[in-house]
């Protein structure tokens, strides 16, 4: 192959030129026209007069914003380079269809594409999105190369066009392929524009217009970077200091063209909400210097001819140096390209559309032929001084490591979102699937069978033999379950303390039924081994089938199995399970009357100092008043709420009340806070504003029930530090439940341990109370974390607990819980 690179002038100047180099002679010949000259009359008359001349000729061109010919920068010119071929069949094609150009560019791949495709030549109006336009391509066939760019010009006047044989159009698509088994194509671009700074995102933009970043106005946002004002030429500051997009895992640059309405900003081409960009930076002999690399690798590849697509605003910001890029190519007549307003490239088989980049396309048909390029033009010419070579070395240094910093970070991030998503889903005794990961599963429609397993009297194993044993227990039965489910293809749950659940979606309702059946006889006649002792246990199976309610379903029929005393119940909707729903019904009523009719109030049990013997403290205990002045517990009504959607309303009642007592009293008072009133934001807020209100802040004391597995969520650290500003404490009630977490009581900065009840009521007569009392004390001691038991009923309990140095007490054996503080 070879090309041939001509101004046009007239008609008799291009025959004459086509006439002496025997062009016509030539059966494959692709001729690309760069046009200056934006008037469609002339642009016509060009191609009228190239088809009369080389009527085999295939032809593509595009208005221009500066043609390149013999290392020299024209404007205002047109440039006709025409290549022939001996081994290369040419296709060309015009969308002006209105169609997406998304599809514009499918349509072109379609229609060009065939398997010895090895490179297209492409060319759009500036008014395509051009990385729409590639998608399509890439979407058919993202190997194969795409050059080119979109149409530029040159004078504010002219018009843009993009043109093929066929005609010359505006807001349309042409694009040539070259299909032979002999054609080599190589491709290379230069950028060397660098990301400084961290990364950033797009948080509001249209089209081409962004009007915010980060939350921040556009303008602002560069203006805080790069300080400029609107009485400064924009283009080229915005050509130096371009936003970086975040493509593909490589930064691209787009030049910001203008500010508009003083927020935001106008950059060269779409970009999308939710992207993610960094400042560029752009040193001239940097820049320089990535050009010289480039036609280094250039030399080394088969060349015929070379073509340069190179961008407007790169050639604004390099100025007179425009000229000094081009130079190694000067001596060679094969050489020609135009400056565009966007460049398209292949890069690690993705075609893409840049900015402010010089893309090179080499074509060969001769593995040995080599382009005549020589870069030591490029050395001849000193463009910098050292300063700025340092600068450009301590920003760009600087960035990378910033940008490593960045990487890590992120890494880290994801680690931290999988680990924590992996806690919110996972059971930390048993390492199954927990009751979330269930709700979750069971709302997406996975399943169709569900089986509720509950332990029966499980605490009275924990009671007699102590929690240690009771998770050993656990453990196994969790490990019992998990081998037959996997035998099964079934999965399985742990739900809460001692209720698992089982599930299927494959096999018949018949066969899961019999298959359960025969795993609760498995249980039951398990025998459980803990030291020397031998633990049996009995389980309640409770099934649900079908894909409506299957949790609720499923949990009915375990309340009707407990209730019944039965051991295995299918769910019907002939069972007589409707009479807790009515009670429900009844008790939210109840409910929301009370809280209508300010029946809701806080009743207060003190607390001991047991080395003093007086009261100090208080736990602020919620009652409901019913219509007939008694006064209910909670453990009727508490439940109810929560399943109601009532409970937000009654957490609110009790802290506004709480805090109007605490601003007339001289003790400390505890508020118990579940994991839901945490993570609410409404509550979190409310309790902010009471403690900024409260006359003495230091008094408050927040109770976080232990079995919450709070030890899971970040909300709880961030609500603590957040409290503690204002001087409240935390305290952990019902310590020593379940799986007790000594380690996260370190992190978790708490001012005090209430023992569960259920260890202190048998601690004076049980030897395994005893010791876990005893180990959590010392811990404490050891944190600084000050213990109170609870459910203290008698004087021998009493005894015991100062014995084993506890710090407080409370229960009924010094008072229940009053309306008033004594």
């Amino acid at each position: 192959m070879k090309t041939y690179n001509v101004k046009y002038k007239d008609y008799d100047t291009l025959s004459k030129y086509i006439s002496n180099n025997y062009i016509i002679k030539y059966n494959n010949i692709l001729v690309q026209v760069f046009s200056g000259i934006g008037k469609k009359e002339f642009i016509e008359e060009v191609i009228k007069n190239l088809i009369s001349l080389i009527p085999q000729c295939k032809i593509i061109g595009s208005t221009s914003a500066g043609e390149i010919l013999n290392g020299k920068i024209f404007e205002n010119e047109c440039l006709i380079s025409i290549s022939v071929f001996a081994k290369t069949t040419i296709k060309t094609i015009l969308i002006k269809d209105k169609m997406s150009d998304f599809n514009k560019g499918v349509e072109v791949a379609r229609q060009l594409i065939s398997l010895d495709t090895k490179a297209i030549i492409s060319f759009a109006d500036a008014s395509i999105d051009g990385q729409d336009f590639l998608n399509g391509i890439n979407s058919i066939n993202n190997k194969v190369v795409v050059s080119g760019g979109l149409a530029g010009k040159s004078k504010s006047i002219d018009e843009i066009y993009v043109f093929t044989e066929n005609g010359v159009e505006k807001d349309a698509v042409v694009a040539v392929a070259l299909e032979s088994k002999d054609l080599y194509v190589n491709n290379e671009s230069s950028f060397n524009w660098i990301p400084i700074g961290r990364e950033h995102e797009i948080t509001e933009a249209e089209g081409k217009v962004i009007k915010s970043i980060d939350n921040i106005p556009a303008q602002e946002f560069y203006s805080k970077y790069i300080v400029t004002n609107n009485n400064e030429p924009i283009e080229r500051i915005g050509a130096k200091f371009p936003l970086m997009i975040k493509k593909n895992n490589r930064y691209v640059g787009r030049p910001v063209l203008k500010f508009i309405n003083d927020e935001e900003i106008t950059i060269s081409s779409k970009i999308d909400i939710g992207e993610k960009i960094r400042i560029g930076y752009g040193d001239l002999s940097e820049i320089l210097k990535g050009s010289r690399d480039v036609y280094d690798k250039m030399k080394k590849c088969p060349g015929e001819s070379l073509f340069i697509y190179s961008c407007d605003s790169r050639k604004n910001f390099l100025k007179e140096m425009a000229t000094k890029e081009i130079a190694p190519i000067s001596g060679n007549s094969s050489v020609s390209g135009f400056y565009t307003y966007g460049e398209f490239n292949n890069v690690n088989n993705e075609n893409m559309l840049y900015a402010e980049t010089m893309t090179i396309l080499v074509l060969s048909e001769d593995m040995n032929a080599r382009i005549k390029i020589d870069t030591e033009l490029n050395d001849k010419c000193q463009y910098y001084s050292d300063e700025d070579s340092t600068l450009y070395n301590l920003i760009k240094t600087t960035g990378e490591e910033l940008n490593q910093l960045n990487l890590k970070l992120e890494e880290k991030i994801k680690e931290k979102t999988e680990e924590l998503e992996k806690q919110y889903y996972t059971d930390n005794l048993t390492n199954l699937e927990n009751r979330n990961k269930l709700i979750l599963d069971l709302s997406q429609g996975k399943y169709d069978k569900l089986v509720i397993i509950d332990i029966k009297s499980f605490n009275d194993i924990n009671d007699f033999y102590g929690n240690t044993v009771g998770d050993v227990v656990l453990k196994a039965l969790s490990k019992l379950i998990s081998l037959y489910c996997d035998k099964n293809n079934f999965n399985s749950y742990r739900v809460n303390s001692d209720i698992f659940a089982v599930v299927d979606n494959v096999g018949l309702k018949e066969e899961f039924i019999e298959k359960i059946r025969f795993l609760q006889n498995v249980i039951n006649n398990q025998c459980f081994f803990y030291k020397d002792g031998k633990i049996y246990i009995t389980v309640t199976m409770a099934i649900a089938l079908g894909k409506e309610s299957l949790f609720e379903r499923a949990e009915m029929a375990l309340h009707y199995a407990k209730k019944n005393k039965k051991l295995f119940q299918i769910y019907k909707e002939e069972l007589d399970i409707y009479e807790g729903i009515k009670k429900n019904i009844i008790w939210t009523k109840k409910i929301k009357d009370a809280i209508a009719e300010n029946r809701i109030v806080p009743f207060f049990q003190p607390i001991v100092n047991n080395r003093l013997g007086t009261v100090e403290k208080c736990e602020a205990l919620i009652r409901m008043i019913d219509e007939n002045g008694e006064i209910i517990s909670p453990y009727f009504f508490l439940d109810i709420s929560k399943k109601a959607g009532l409970y937000k309303e009654l957490t609110i009642i009790m802290l506004e009340k709480t805090f109007e007592v605490l601003d007339n009293t001289d003790y400390e008072i505890s508020i118990n806070l579940l994991l839901q009133d945490i993570i609410s934001s409404e509550i979190r807020a409310l309790i902010i504003q009471k403690l900024k209100k409260a006359k003495n802040p230091k008094k408050v004391v927040f109770e976080i029930v232990e079995s919450e597995g709070i030890e899971n969520f970040n909300e709880v650290t961030e609500f603590i530090q957040e409290i503690k500003k204002y001087g409240a404490k935390i305290a952990i009630d019902d310590f020593g439940t379940g799986y007790s977490n000594f380690n996260y009581l370190m992190k978790l900065d708490v001012d005090y341990i209430k023992i569960d009840g259920s260890i202190i009521k048998n601690i004076h007569k049980d030897k395994s109370a005893e010791m876990v009392t005893k180990t959590i004390v010392l811990f404490a001691k050891e944190l600084g974390i000050e213990t109170i038991a609870e459910f203290v009923s008698e004087e021998e309990i009493y005894n015991k607990i100062k014995d084993l140095n506890i710090d407080y007490s409370q229960g009924y054996y010094f008072s229940e819980p009053k309306e008033n503080i004594e």
